[in-house]
């Protein structure tokens, strides 16, 4: 079926398939039908719509809830999609003072800041920046960094910590100007930001990430149970 879906044409908006479709094609009942929707639901070859039908994923990345942190470039790659990221910059910086109060730093302390930009077909999908409360003897360079999808392995393999939680808060926005730029759209267009507090297996608030995605190329997916 994963086949079918990556392949399916999607035209006048029609459902891959309905419930009642698959319960005659395979010979089953609702229940499993239900769950390997959930399932490819969860790992993004799909996204549901209430009242609407389940619908294949094309171009139009969906975030699965269960998406591993640092793990976006690896998952669009995994479906088939031409995925890639570059380094725009990467620095100690002072933090802001809303920075500061989010982690906990004094106004003179130092972060590690790395802005990172994903591309989806060469064409700008998100702009993630990353500040890293770590030892100054971590400064990756722009080549070390794109060697690899994400700085968390990097910060596993060099210096043993590792990153396992984050707590997102996800808003609408409008692009400021520099947002505009580095995504090729236009000042003011709608924006999915995702701001995460990031910890570690100790659960020590390390860093903070702000990520900035299209919202004409992006969706994100979850699944609220009662």
């Amino acid at each position: 079926m994963i086949e079918e879906l990556q392949t399916a044409d999607g035209e006048n908006g029609r459902p891959f398939s309905t419930e009642q479709e698959l319960v005659q094609r395979f010979h089953v009942s609702r229940a499993p039908v239900r769950q390997a929707l959930k399932e490819l639901a969860d790992e993004g070859y799909v996204y549901r719509e209430r009242a609407k039908g389940t619908f294949p994923v094309q171009e139009l990345p969906v975030r699965p809830p269960g998406l591993e942190l640092g793990g976006l470039v690896g998952f669009l790659r995994d479906q088939g999609l031409d995925c890639t990221s570059k380094i725009v910059d990467t620095d100690r910086v002072l933090p802001t003072e809303n920075l500061c109060a989010i982690l906990g730093l004094k106004p003179g302390d130092h972060v590690l800041k790395i802005s990172r930009l994903i591309l989806l077909a060469e064409k700008p999908l998100v702009w993630a920046q990353s500040y890293l409360s770590v030892s100054e003897d971590f400064q990756p360079n722009k080549r070390e960094l794109e060697r690899v999808d994400s700085v968390f392995l990097l910060l596993g393999s060099e210096q043993g910590i590792v990153i396992s939680r984050g707590d997102h808060q996800i808003y609408a926005s409008g692009a400021n100007r520099e947002e505009a730029e580095l995504l090729g759209i236009k000042n003011g267009d709608p924006v999915l930001v995702i701001e995460t507090k990031l910890y570690t297996r100790n659960n020590r608030l390390i860093g903070w990430r702000r990520a900035v995605h299209r919202a004409d190329e992006y969706k994100f997916s979850f699944t609220a149970n009662r």
